[in-house]
């Protein structure tokens, strides 16, 4: 709160100092301090909510949705701080810039710089993301990472589950437990603060060096999930601690000439997390009172425990340059490699019973990951015009491999979260090396002054190891576009593009084949459905078409239409494993309909006034196809068809209302998104296993969700003087949703083994009115 002070006190400093300077503005064309020239500009503050969020605010709680990502602060605000102090003969120049100064938001940017030999510079960053601000929990935290359930009718039961829906807001104190957090203000969220040093140096007129050191900190919590034994468990919702800290050094070179230009550098990335894991209470262990809606699985296990994201470092090294050649061509390629290192202890199976002990089959078989991967990338891009006709070619060719070189260790046993029963299928940690290349030609030929065509061919291959269902897919690919400008005031640009995807062999059970000995065939317990295909190994047919027109009627006024579609139709192979084909049905993503249509329109009459307006639409359908597994029955077989559409409105004003003096602003914007999910069992009819697991297993129509967004802003500004401007602001923002699934959520919903935070982000309204003060320096 003390650094929030100064800072703000700071800002309020830098205002007056900004509005003693009119005087000496009006009279003078420079500011000068000792002989160096001072130019930029300091804009600051005061801001008030006309209306608050949801009609109240309380101080020190930000208003979920309306700051998800930012913090708007009632009272003095910097709005923006840029101020350069340089020689005359700019030898030597310093700048410093900020914004948001005392929020959570908040930024600093500082650099030197000796003009044409060296720069140096320091940047800091602030960046907050709220999760939510309505959670409610009796999970109370000890050390950041254990949560244990407070109160209950008696130390050796739990609360009752329905005790959660009185639960107070997440960090509330509890005087029981000697400990408090956070106010009681509800809020989940995490801050990342971000520092920078850079240097520069240039010893030569054709050499660039450069170095930077990036520390990044994130602090906080995020939602989090823990099962307490599965299938059939509990299902618990908390949160993740977050303390973690990223450590980057990067530096680089340059060589460069008229003809031969040289790039070199290197980076070291190390991840440190100072939570290794998260531990909490079992809701259903001990059984609360009454056990209403605890399963018999899911009382197994007092507690559970996850591990969390582990320490690791990755260096990366990279080589990159371009040469001119003869015949108007270009060359320009890049080689990347990289190393990814991760070696953290291994957490033991179950920390909340005794069958590590009793069971040593349950032993490690190794004590870490040694875990190594490593990356190479490729680029090459050539372009060239060797004839004398108007034809230019471009070549693009780009590899990428991941090796992964991590053990592979086998577990003979394990125990599937934190239940008693212990699982003695042998499994092998899998690896998932694969090789990704893309190759286009393009050839554009400049038919005539107003017409020019593009033709072109492309390529892309993936070859994976066996733990993929698909080891080989190639796509081919080609291009048609055609820019048209029949006259000045007109200019047309259409592109075609279709593809096919095929793969070599689909084969559902590979991952279980190669990493537990399971016989081709195999549909015991873990194994897929034969007839699923995932979407990014399935064969796919694709086209696209992109539109974009250009009217110019007149110098003032522009339109610019534009439209864009693209299907994905995702077909059956006919190929089953092991020769099975029961239904000749793919089941996964079916087919993908996407199309987007809208307008921009730009319009100045004059140079004192300005409009812009816009429109777009956006749509996606994706057809889905799958099953019930068990019993596995084609009248259990269910389509899913999910359509998204959002609208989307803009518009700007500028006007010059007294020139010189007094300006008008206005900016607005308006979005409507609407998802809606339409499911349904297409062999349904006359089916007695259909009409006998009803209702769980069967399809049904879910309601639609649905989101709004609207932003209005305006202001007047009035120029004081050429360096001092006074700006009158007004905002209005509200955002709206209708969603099924969180609208009534509680903690606890009867006859549901899972407990949540019950999260759920509200509408609101807000309205913002401010002044401000901005004084140029020049």
């Amino acid at each position: 709160m003390g650094q929030m002070r100064t800072a703000r006190l700071l800002v309020a400093v830098v205002a007056v100092l900004a509005s003693t300077g009119v005087a000496s503005a009006q009279t003078q064309t420079k500011t000068q301090i000792g002989g160096w020239n001072l130019e930029g500009e300091v804009e600051s503050g005061v801001r008030v909510f006309g209306e608050n969020p949801n009609g109240s605010r309380t101080p020190g709680l930000a208003d979920g949705k309306f700051e998800e990502y930012r913090d708007i602060n009632q009272g003095l605000f910097l709005e923006n701080l840029r101020l350069r102090l340089f020689l005359p003969d700019e030898s030597y120049s310093f700048q410093i810039q900020g914004k948001d100064w005392g929020l959570h938001t908040q930024e600093f940017h500082l650099l030197g710089e000796r003009l044409g030999q060296w720069q140096t510079g320091f940047d800091w960053d602030q960046m907050r993301h709220i999760y939510s601000t309505d959670s409610q929990t009796l999970l109370k935290e000890f050390g950041g990472n254990v949560f244990i359930i407070r109160g209950g009718p008696g130390s050796a039961s739990r609360p009752p589950l329905s005790q959660w829906n009185s639960a107070p807001n997440w960090g509330c104190s509890d005087s029981s437990l000697g400990t408090s957090q956070n106010n009681c203000d509800g809020q989940i969220s995490q801050q990342w603060y971000t520092g920078r040093l850079l240097f520069k140096l240039s010893p030569t007129p054709n050499v660039d060096l450069s170095a930077e050191l990036t520390r990044i900190h994130k602090d906080g919590q995020r939602p989090f999930g823990m099962a307490f034994a599965s299938p059939g468990g509990i299902f618990l919702e908390l949160v993740q601690p977050i303390d973690q800290t990223i450590y980057e050094f990067r530096t680089r070179g340059s060589w460069a000439t008229e003809k031969f230009q040289l790039q070199w550098g290197y980076t070291a990335s190390v991840f440190v997390n100072d939570f290794r894991w998260v531990r909490a209470d079992n809701p259903c262990n001990p059984l609360p009172t009454p056990a209403l809606a605890c399963p018999a699985v899911g009382t197994q296990g007092q507690f559970g425990t996850t591990s969390l994201p582990p320490d690791n470092q990755a260096h990366t090294f990279n080589l990159a340059g371009g040469i001119n050649l003869p015949m108007r061509t270009r060359v320009n390629a890049s080689f990347t490699y990289g190393f990814r290192f991760q070696n953290q202890d291994f957490q033991q199976q179950t920390y909340s019973n005794g069958l590590v002990a009793q069971n040593p089959s349950l032993t490690l078989p190794e004590k870490s990951l040694h875990g190594n991967v490593q990356t190479a990338l490729f680029n090459l891009d050539v372009t060239s015009r060797p004839f004398a006709a108007p034809v230019t070619f471009t070549l693009k060719y780009r590899l990428y491999d991941l090796m992964d070189f991590s053990s592979t260790p086998t577990f003979s046993a394990f125990v599937l979260n934190d239940q008693n029963a212990i699982t003695s299928t042998p499994l092998k940690a899998g690896r998932f090396d694969f090789l990704r290349q893309n190759a286009n030609l393009d050839g554009r030929y400049q038919i005539n002054s107003m017409t020019a065509l593009t033709l072109g061919l492309g390529w892309e291959g993936w070859n994976r190891n066996h733990n993929f269902e698909v080891t080989q897919t190639d796509e081919a690919i080609a291009k048609a576009a055609l820019d048209v400008t029949p006259a000045d005031w007109l200019l047309v640009r259409a592109t075609y593009q279709p593809s096919l995807r095929r793969g070599n062999f689909y084969n559902t059970n590979n991952y279980f084949k190669y990493n537990q000995n399971q016989p081709p065939g195999f549909s015991g317990s873990g194994a897929e459905n034969y007839e699923l295909r995932k979407f990014n190994e399935a064969d796919r047919n694709r086209q696209m078409i992109n539109l974009m027109v250009q009217i110019t009627p007149i110098d003032s006024l522009s339109f610019s239409p534009t439209a864009g579609y693209k299907y994905d139709d995702y077909i059956a192979s006919g190929m089953f494993h092991n020769g099975v084909t029961p239904n000749q049905v793919q089941q996964g993503l079916q087919q993908v309909v996407s199309w987007s249509a809208g307008m921009d329109i730009n319009w100045t009459p004059s140079d004192r006034f300005s409009f812009a307006t816009g429109y777009v639409h956006e749509s996606i359908f994706q057809k889905q196809r799958s099953s019930v597994r068990n019993p596995l029955d084609p009248s259990l077989d269910w389509i899913s068809d999910n359509t998204d559409t959002v609208d989307t409105f803009h518009g700007s004003i500028k006007a010059t209302i007294v020139p010189e003096r007094l300006d008008f602003l206005f900016n607005g914007s308006y979005s409507y998104a609407i998802g809606r999910v339409s499911q349904y069992s297409p062999n349904a009819t006359g089916s007695a296993v259909y009409n006998a697991n009803q209702p769980n297993d069967i399809a049904m129509r879910w309601p639609a969700f649905e989101d709004t967004y609207a932003r209005l802003e305006g202001a007047l500004q009035y120029h004081l003087s050429k360096a001092l401007t006074a700006k009158l602001f007004y905002a209005y923002e509200s955002f709206t949703k209708h969603n099924w699934q969180t609208d009534t959520l509680t903690p606890f919903l009867p006859g549901v083994p899972a407990v949540f935070l019950s999260q759920d982000w509200k509408n609101y309204w807000v309205q913002i009115v401010g002044v401000t003060l901005k004084y140029k320096f020049e």
